[in-house]
């Protein structure tokens, strides 16, 4: 199923029309970020159950089997998934990389609102943190690492090989500069346009044979290894289109969707897709205390989303006070003209204000309408009761409006 959601392999004016659509669809934001292990969709102000009924009505499919969470365990899952922590890619660098690039992406073209896009900053801050802590930022278990020792065993005492790398962005760059550090020279890229992909990256292409699709597609030769580093939504190779023939070698394709499609491969051919990569992470996996690394970063996550919470807490706290104040300032300017206020009366209005907003920030979270109003009338300050009777209603009238429902419950009267 993910293999028919993903947006890896489509272009970014694709992608985002495809987001705007859903969004449409659904009747509030919405966020996607695919990777090659997943697809993640996060809807603002909507239920989890709703957001995946649309989007599987979207899609034209039937009940999408879609992991559900919401509120803060929705939070605590992103963290995870950021963190490379929700799957067997332990501590994989890539993904933060890819989900920070997914937040630009969104925040570009306009499709989160700078409101909705600074949650995912909290979740990138938190993190780095978990990061830090697990010590993913010198020791990565991640495809790249997974890559080198699956080439190193390959190459390990094979001497020199014939070589080929299938797309030259940023993983066909790395795959190049991994078979060179194995001392591997006899390199062949393909892509689209080798000049192009020339200029991308001039002196690691110079080490390089640079040749185009339709070459390596329709001239036969001997090859050992190829890597497959294609982008695309569809398998590039398969049983309407073989693999070209190039005699007995392995095939390492890192692509998601897979490049290449396991009918579309020779009887001379092995093909290491993403099932064996995620089988191998998932042996490494076992091999530093797997289960035993997931309980410690729950800790931790449970430590941040204190602070995150108490944060975000604080933050609200003096951003209530400020508008109470504020509302409070421009009330009592108000009163100082109504036909209730006496001469007497106008001197103290703006410091009788102050007080009063000083009582609702003072109260805990929830507090009855007549309490605020006892609190008023029972002022010591020697004011006409027209004019108390005035505030108590333009107090309560203003509390009210504010729509702090999980502040003040209760009515008017």
């Amino acid at each position: 199923m993910a293999k028919e959601l993903t947006t890896e392999g489509i272009s970014e004016d694709d992608r985002a029309n495809y987001i705007q659509k859903i969004s449409s669809f659904v009747g509030s934001e919405v966020f996607e970020f695919s990777t090659c292990n997943r697809v993640l969709y996060v809807g603002f102000d909507i239920e989890a159950e709703e957001l995946a009924s649309k989007i599987s009505d979207h899609n034209g499919a039937e009940a999408i089997p879609f992991e559900l969470y919401e509120g803060t365990e929705a939070w605590r899952q992103l963290v995870k998934i950021c963190s490379g922590l929700d799957s067997f890619m332990m501590g994989e660098l890539q993904v933060m990389s890819q989900f920070r690039k997914s937040v630009n992406f969104h925040r570009d073209r306009s499709l989160i609102s700078p409101y909705n896009s600074a949650f995912f900053e909290h979740v990138i801050s938190a993190n780095r943190s978990i990061r830090k802590q697990l010590g993913f930022t010198q020791t990565t278990e991640s495809m790249l690492s997974l890559a080198t020792a699956a080439l190193d065993g390959i190459l390990d005492g094979q001497g020199e090989m014939k070589t080929v790398v299938l797309g030259f962005g940023e993983m066909g760059c790395k795959a190049v500069e991994a078979l060179w550090e194995a001392q591997q020279s006899d390199i062949l890229v393909v892509s689209r346009d080798p000049s192009v992909s020339y200029e991308r990256n001039p002196d690691l292409a110079s080490k390089c044979t640079m040749i185009s699709y339709d070459d390596w597609n329709t001239t036969p030769r001997s090859v050992d290894l190829v890597i497959s580093t294609i982008r695309n939504a569809d398998p590039t190779y398969h049983a309407g289109h073989p693999f070209p023939s190039i005699g007995e070698a392995t095939l390492m394709d890192f692509s998601w969707p897979p490049s290449i499609h396991s009918s579309g491969i020779r009887d001379n051919q092995v093909l290491l897709g993403m099932e064996h990569w995620i089988k191998a992470s998932h042996n490494l996996g076992k091999e530093w205390n797997y289960e035993a690394t997931l309980q410690r970063s729950e800790s931790m996550i449970n430590t941040i989303q204190e602070r995150f919470t108490e944060a975000l807490h604080n933050k609200t706290k003096a951003q209530f006070r400020a508008l109470i104040y504020a509302t409070m300032e421009e009330l009592a300017k108000s009163w100082e003209t109504v036909p209730q206020a006496t001469k007497g009366d106008v001197p103290q209005l703006r410091a009788f204000a102050r007080e009063i907003a000083t009582w609702i920030c003072h109260q805990p979270a929830e507090f009855h309408l007549s309490e605020l109003s006892t609190f008023v009338a029972n002022t010591p300050r020697e004011l006409s009761q027209a004019i108390i009777a005035h505030v108590d209603h333009e107090v309560k009238r203003s509390v009210l409006v504010l729509n702090e429902k999980s502040m003040a419950f209760g009515g008017t009267s």
